[in-house]
């Protein structure tokens, strides 16, 4: 009777084994982002979706190249004509999203282009337009980098501003001989009330107070 005890008992950690064995080979599904949905209207006339949840939609409808964009907020909806509004635009893609903006990028030649953001709750104004475009962005605290103006080939002045607030703190960088192309360094990266720009391996930091 101890022996069948005994081997029931082997017959059940060997089990157990096996199951812990299936738990740690089974493959980790990871969720790719998926693409925007396109639906055609006519010949001329598709929409595709930039955003797509419960409480807010954006889509972009392009009809021969005259862009608008829908913006659906608990039913409350915006229509945004692109012509007319100045907004220059050919491939309108999002960029971001936090629980208060949506950013979207409107390239329109080369490494230019514009940007929208739209608040996630109704505004005054259903956007906001920066001509120049957002070069970088600090999405936890919502605070966007864009060029504010050129000075030749001598400095360029890059605006940072709090999308909530609105304020702005500009910053001044020397343009280096060898960058011939625009945004005139290697990279610009905003995080921690921080604008580190980097350029042949060297770091410049800008310390950012936007709460004057």
């Amino acid at each position: 009777m101890k022996i069948l005890v005994y081997i029931s008992c082997l017959m059940v950690l060997f089990s157990g084994c096996q199951t812990e064995l299936l738990k740690t080979t089974k493959k980790v599904q990871i969720e790719k982002k998926e693409e925007p949905k396109t639906v055609t209207m006519n010949d001329s006339t598709f929409r595709y979706e930039l955003v797509n949840k419960k409480w807010i939609k954006v889509s972009i409808i392009n009809s021969a190249n005259h862009f608008s964009m829908l913006v659906n907020r608990f039913g409350v909806k915006d229509s945004i004509d692109f012509d007319k509004e100045h907004i220059t635009a050919k491939t309108p893609e999002f960029v971001w999203m936090n629980n208060q903006f949506i950013c979207i990028t409107t390239w329109w030649s080369g490494p230019f282009s514009s940007s929208l953001i739209i608040p996630v709750k109704r505004e005054k104004s259903p956007f906001i337009y920066f001509v120049k475009g957002i070069i970088a962005s600090d999405v936890k605290h919502n605070q966007v980098v864009y060029s504010e103006r050129i000075f030749g080939r001598d400095k360029v002045r890059f605006a940072v501003e709090d999308l909530a607030s609105r304020k702005v703190q500009f910053v001044d960088w020397k343009i280096p001989s060898k960058q011939n192309e625009f945004p005139y360094c290697d990279s610009l990266v905003l995080k921690n009330k921080r604008l580190n720009i980097w350029n042949s391996s060297k770091n410049t930091t800008f310390l950012i107070d936007l709460n004057q």
